[in-house]
């Protein structure tokens, strides 16, 4: 009875309300929740608007111009020369005297072995740069990735440190929602003091999710270039989806980018022990001309035809042969490494992205519901004056940890989604629409 009496007694001069409504459960897609207007950026629709402005995409543009370029002068033929000669030969014969034009020769270097090895090359080098803009196109989008969902995160991990302000705010503003009865208890100074200080922690921690939020909008406006007025929108960060078999996608890694692109260089070097062969020796020469001479009185036009070649006795140019042979192997190892590792760093992230996703679940499950049930027993029990403050804010700790965690989880699980996604050569958008 005393125990009952006491607080009511001394409630005018040590009293606090307390609230004693019920926490409504936490899912995963009530984390948070976009505003309802203005654009809502998805992650397509953010990697659409990267790939549409960044300015790698016109680095490998370029690039690939330049192959296309290389591709057009393989296939040309070398230019042909012309020699003149004058001189004083036919003035002396006829008695005339003076200079005047008696040879004209034209020269056409013959490339009859290089041309096809030269275009076969310059075939492989664009194919490659080809696949290098694709490659480039997966490093925007996993950019991307990591900047939309860091929003995400940063969105819902600010709604949450509101949430906790304001139910903490609650406690001293005296709020009560449970059929608005005003229960109060007696308090003595230091639970008034851990009050203020669970009161004075979650603002500290509303600024300091604010902070980040603001950091992770401003490198989100950047990346997609928008309108530094307004905040971007994005959608709830959730639980992303199972990815398919590791084996399917283990199967498919000779297709991604960045091993095609390196199998391409590898076959444009294989390609260049052959160029190099072909120019071993020099092209041989066609030779057109046309003399003009005197004899018995006359002029005579004299025309004929000639070929050049080289004779190999000094030097077989074998240096060539011998790297464009070093590059071959060069690129060979590349590819063989790139390749081992490509495999290793998909089963890294698919195996990571399967674990966070069985975590996140059974943290849900586990450890957020528990949490909230204990949250509210001991708000009820803190507001019928069963249990001190201590295991009030020792409640509180563990709901919004569990809640905080869930977060991170989720975060986690997006961003190992992506690495998985990358890993594979997979895209969120079919990157085709962006070839030119």
């Amino acid at each position: 009875m005393l125990r009952l009496l006491l607080p009511l007694g001394m409630a005018a001069l040590y009293s606090i309300p307390v609230l004693a409504e019920t926490i409504p459960a936490i899912t995963a897609s009530a984390v948070t929740t976009p505003a309802a207007n203005g654009k809502v950026w998805t992650l397509e629709s953010s990697i659409r608007r990267v790939l549409e402005v960044a300015p790698e995409r016109r680095q490998s543009d370029a690039a690939i111009e330049m192959r296309q370029m290389e591709l057009t002068q393989a296939g040309s033929w070398p230019n042909p020369s012309v020699d003149l000669r004058t001189d004083n030969r036919i003035g002396q014969l006829n008695g005339q005297g003076g200079i005047s034009l008696s040879q004209i020769a034209l020269s056409q270097p013959l490339p009859i072995r290089r041309l096809a090895h030269q275009r076969a090359a310059a075939e492989s080098g664009l194919l490659a740069a080809q696949a290098s803009r694709l490659e480039q196109f997966l490093l925007l989008e996993r950019e991307t990735a990591l900047v939309f969902h860091g929003v995400q995160f940063a969105v819902a991990k600010h709604r949450l440190s509101h949430e906790r302000l304001q139910l903490s705010n609650s406690f001293a503003a005296g709020k009560i929602a449970a059929n608005d009865d005003r229960i109060k208890r007696y308090l003595t100074p230091l639970e008034t003091g851990r009050l203020a200080l669970l009161q004075e922690e979650a603002h500290q921690a509303d600024i300091l999710a604010e902070r980040d939020l603001e950091n992770a909008q401003i490198g989100f406006r950047s990346l997609l270039v928008l309108n530094r007025k307004g905040s971007p929108e994005t959608m709830p960060l959730k639980l992303p989806e199972q990815p398919a078999a590791f084996a399917v996608l283990a199967d498919k890694l000779d297709m991604h980018p960045t091993v095609e692109a390196a199998r391409r260089e590898m076959e444009a070097a294989e390609m260049g022990i052959k160029v190099a062969e072909s120019r071993r020796y020099a092209d041989p020469v066609l030779k057109l001309f046309h003399d003009r001479d005197y004899n018995n009185g006359a002029t005579m036009n004299i025309t004929g035809i000639g070929v050049g070649i080289e004779i190999p006795v000094w030097s077989r140019n074998r240096a060539m042969e011998g790297q464009a042979q070093a590059d071959a192997d060069a690129s060979r190892a590349h590819y063989d490494t790139l390749r081992r590792d490509a495999k290793t760093r998909l089963e890294q992230a698919y195996v990571q992205l399967v674990r966070l996703q069985d975590q996140t679940r059974l943290i849900e499950e586990h450890l957020i519901e528990p949490a909230r049930k204990m949250f509210e027993l001991t708000r009820r029990s803190f507001a019928a004056g069963e249990s001190n403050v201590l295991v009030l804010v020792d409640a509180s700790y563990a709901y919004f940890y569990a809640r905080t965690r869930y977060l991170e989880l989720l975060h986690e699980c997006a961003l190992a989604s992506a690495e998985v996604r990358f890993a594979a050569g997979l895209s969120v958008v079919d990157l085709k629409e962006y070839q030119p």
